[in-house]
């Protein structure tokens, strides 16, 4: 069995101004275990533990899929509170350009392979502890990040839990035309 997903990673020009904004977030009340600057992506399905044969069907899947959209730009910016304001879990970007071709993109795929699909956004931290909950919603209210990029490819990836966070590699890279 394999753990994997369907995403697609940010591209290295944009992961600075990711890291910039993790950095500011470190510096607010709160505790949070951050995405590594490898892992730094924009989640299509979660598949969770998948045989090897149905990895290959996925792959096919996907395949016939990628060949029925183009490249388009993605525009990520405002943070998003998950699930909402008032208990946060997550904290993210907020995908704002591109948005309804990653949702046409997302149930397509849930259709055609399964998986769990939430709204589009890229995940910065998973929320531990907040220590002054005002405080930080004000801040990140008020950040101004944000990242733009060509989408180009979709990857089915394999994720490898560890004590150091998740480890991904990339199982089949599906160019878009």
């Amino acid at each position: 069995m394999v753990r994997c997903f369907i995403g697609i990673f940010i591209p290295e020009e944009c992961k600075e101004a990711i890291c910039k904004l993790q950095e500011k977030i470190k510096r607010l009340p709160i505790k949070c275990k951050f995405v590594e600057r490898e892992n730094l992506h924009i989640s299509l399905s979660f598949l969770g533990e998948i045989s090897e044969e149905k990895v290959r069907k996925v792959e096919r899947e996907l395949g016939n899929l990628v060949n029925e959209f183009s490249s388009f730009k993605v525009k990520c910016k405002d943070i998003l509170f998950i699930p909402n304001k008032r208990y946060f879990r997550v904290l993210a970007l907020d995908v704002k350009e591109g948005r309804n071709i990653l949702i046409a993109i997302s149930n397509e795929i849930k259709r055609r392979v399964g998986g769990d699909v939430k709204p589009p956004h890229l995940t910065l931290c998973r929320v531990k502890k907040v220590l002054e909950k005002e405080v930080v919603i004000k801040s990140l209210e008020k950040e101004e990040s944000s990242i733009s990029f060509i989408v180009e490819s979709i990857d089915l990836v394999k994720s490898t839990l560890s004590p150091k966070g998740p480890i991904y590699q990339v199982i089949k890279e599906l160019k878009l035309p």
